[in-house]
């Protein structure tokens, strides 16, 4: 699941994932709060994912690459917050497709990560 962030700074949108990522998480979580962040400015955008998380269903990986179609140029920077060294690496490997300026932070830098955003 998808837990939207509280208490960012103005202008950034983030989101904690948990368990395992299901279709619903991106219909009733990230997609509306994504819609109503890109009303004021393009994003700045910050996804954590500690341990835990399960993977994804079928169904939410067909709603990634929706979204990540649709919002392709909507997305100023982004910062992806884990441990896990595999993510960290994909991420890093794939930053080339995002048109952000993209890094990667462990957890244990989730702060300084979102000063980066904010910057």
């Amino acid at each position: 699941m998808f837990v939207e962030l509280e208490n960012l700074p103005n202008g950034i949108l983030g989101f904690e994932a948990r368990g395992k990522f299901t279709a619903a998480d991106y219909e009733n979580v990230l997609i509306p709060a994504t819609e109503r962040a890109l009303k004021n400015e393009p994003l700045k955008l910050v996804f954590i994912m500690p341990e835990g998380f399960h993977g994804m269903e079928l169904g939410a990986l067909r709603d990634d690459l929706a979204f990540g179609i649709k919002h392709h140029a909507d997305i100023r920077k982004f910062a992806f917050v884990t441990d896990d060294h595999a993510m960290a690496a994909l991420t890093r490997a794939f930053s080339f497709m995002i048109p952000a300026e993209t890094r990667v932070f462990s957890l244990g830098e989730r702060e300084a990560a979102i000063s980066w955003l904010a910057a």
